[in-house]
C-alpha cells in the first residue's frame, strides 16, 4: 500500500500554527540558538533542584513519600520536562561560527538584503536548521554550510515549503544552498521589491519565524 501524502494536511496546520504564535523578539537574528539553549539549560537545573529538595525534603519532614509535597513535585515536572526537551533540540542545531557569521554578515553589508539567522523548523517528523536565509521579493535563499547532501537540501526545501501558502502565482521560490558564493550570486539576481512585494515578505518572515523556536 502506498504512503498517504499528507502534505497538504501539513501546510494548512503550519499555516494556522503560525497565525496562533508569535516569534520571540530575537527570532531570526544571529546567537537566538545560544541564547535560547543556555536559558532552557538553567530553566532545567533550577527545575530540577526545585523538585529534588521538593521530595528530599518531604522524605526529611514527613518520612514518606506519600505527602502533598509530592504533587508539587508532579507539576513541577511538566515545565522541567518542556525545558529539557527544548534544551536537547537546541543541541541539534548547527550555527555558524563566528567566522561563518563574518562572511554571511559581508554579504548583508555589501548586497543590502537582510539576512535571518538561526531559523528553525519543527514537525511531528523531527526538526529542520538553517543557520541563514534572505528572504527577499518572492525569493527563500537558504544557506546551510553543514548540509552537504542533496537529499538533505531537498528535505529542508520541503519543509520551507510547507509555509509557502499565497496565491497562485505568487508563491516564493526556495533555493538552499551550501556554497557561499552560490549564496550570494542569488540574492544578487533578486530584483528590487516594491511595496507589495515589501509587505508579503513582513508577512511570510513572520511565518516562517513562527514555526520553530
Amino acid at each position: 500500500m502506498s504512503k498517504i501524502d499528507n502534505s497538504t494536511y501539513k501546510a494548512i496546520k503550519k499555516d494556522s500554527r503560525s497565525k496562533n504564535k508569535k516569534a520571540s523578539a530575537d527570532a531570526g537574528c544571529y546567537g537566538h540558538v545560544r541564547k535560547r539553549k543556555n536559558s532552557r539549560l538553567i530553566m532545567t537545573c533550577i527545575l530540577f533542584l526545585l523538585i529534588l529538595s521538593d521530595v528530599v525534603g518531604s522524605l526529611i519532614i514527613f518520612q514518606t513519600r506519600k505527602t502533598w509535597f509530592v504533587i508539587i513535585a508532579c507539576i513541577l515536572s511538566i515545565p522541567f520536562a518542556r525545558n529539557l526537551i527544548d534544551y536537547v533540540m537546541c543541541l541539534k542545531c548547527s550555527p555558524l561560527d563566528s567566522e561563518g557569521y563574518e562572511q554571511v554578515h559581508a554579504i548583508e553589508t555589501e548586497t543590502g538584503r537582510k539576512v535571518l539567522y538561526d531559523i528553525s523548523i519543527t514537525d511531528e517528523d523531527g526538526l529542520i536548521f538553517i543557520p541563514a536565509a534572505v528572504l527577499y521579493n518572492n525569493n527563500i535563499i537558504a544557506y546551510t554550510p553543514d548540509e552537504k547532501s542533496s537529499k538533505g537540501r531537498e528535505k529542508i526545501k520541503r519543509y520551507i515549503d510547507m509555509v509557502n501558502v499565497s496565491e497562485e502565482g505568487k508563491g516564493y521560490r526556495i533555493f538552499v544552498t551550501e556554497n557561499l558564493s552560490t549564496f550570494k550570486k542569488e540574492i544578487v539576481r533578486i530584483k528590487e521589491a516594491d511595496d507589495e512585494a515589501a509587505v508579503r515578505d513582513r508577512e511570510m518572515t513572520e511565518k516562517l519565524l513562527c514555526l520553530g523556536f
